[in-house]
């Protein structure tokens, strides 16, 4: 696909510039509602119509995916028109829902499936499902590619059961609900368990790390991981593990992160090795 005339005429100047943008890194700071997501799809398109970047090689990350499906949306919508006009000399809209609809399964099939557009945790999740039998945990704990993703109710239940029956605490003192919130934290920090409990100064804290220590043995156990280790766990495995990390880091030519301010220390970190 080539690029007609208008493809970029309707963005102002400073969207322009972000989005003819090509190599090294770039900050955008702007306002609610300027148009960042906006700029930020149509630099997608601009990398693959202009500078011919194949989509596989290409990493956005959204926080919601509502947000995913909306940016697949409006880059379909963007590679579509470009084709019918290409091959009909019209608008989109204009063809037959036929046509229409042809036009956009190719764009699916060679534009939209292939780009890595998601949230931080289905993205990466999908590198564990290639590459997690190559980690382990500092306990030598390891998963296999088909492993399970505990929701938030799975882990709850679980530290439940650590906390009143496997060490027999007092839930009042130890409330599941809270020794969830603080190994969730822990793990949103970096910390394994290991290194969660040297951080701690008190009984109360270092109890929690063998609650930690516990829920993670089961986690194995059950080749499941908890949402928080869908970050966590990429980060260990690149860290970790040279080649793997060769391989991503050559996979993604152009990385791009939506509502880049609310990063954690996790997710930048994912972004900096990447």
């Amino acid at each position: 696909m080539s690029t007609t005339p208008d493809f970029l005429s309707h963005l102002n100047p400073s969207q322009l510039q972000a989005v003819e943008h090509f190599c090294g890194p770039l900050l955008v700071v702007a306002g609610a509602g300027s148009g960042k997501t906006r700029a930020l799809t149509y630099r997608i398109a601009n990398l693959i119509l202009k500078h011919k970047v194949s989509p596989e090689n290409i990493l956005a990350v959204t926080f919601t995916n509502k947000a995913a499906r909306e940016m697949k949306g409006r880059i379909e919508q963007i590679f579509a028109q470009q084709l019918a006009q290409q091959k009909y000399g019209q608008r989109l809209e204009l063809l037959p829902e036929d046509q229409q609809t042809q036009l956009r399964s190719r764009v699916y099939k060679t534009i939209t499936k292939p780009l890595w557009i998601g949230t931080f945790h289905s993205l990466f999740a999908r590198i564990l499902r290639l590459d997690i039998n190559k980690y382990q945990d500092e306990q030598g704990r390891k998963w296999n590619r088909n492993f399970s993703i505990f929701d938030e109710s799975d882990a709850q239940t679980l530290v439940k059961s650590i906390v009143t029956q496997t060490l027999n605490l007092d839930d009042h003192k130890f409330n599941p609900r809270s020794v969830r919130y603080a190994i969730s934290n822990a793990k949103n920090r970096g910390f394994s368990p290991q290194e969660f409990e040297r951080e701690q100064s008190n009984f109360r804290g270092r109890v929690i790390a063998d609650v930690y220590s516990h829920y993670q043995e089961q986690l194995a156990a059950n080749n499941a991981l908890d949402f928080d280790d869908l970050i966590l766990v990429p980060m260990r495995l690149f860290q970790q593990n040279e080649s793997v990390l060769s391989y991503w880091h050559q996979q993604f030519y152009h990385i791009l992160v939506d509502e880049y301010q609310d990063t954690n220390r996790i997710q930048y970190e994912l972004i900096r090795l990447l």
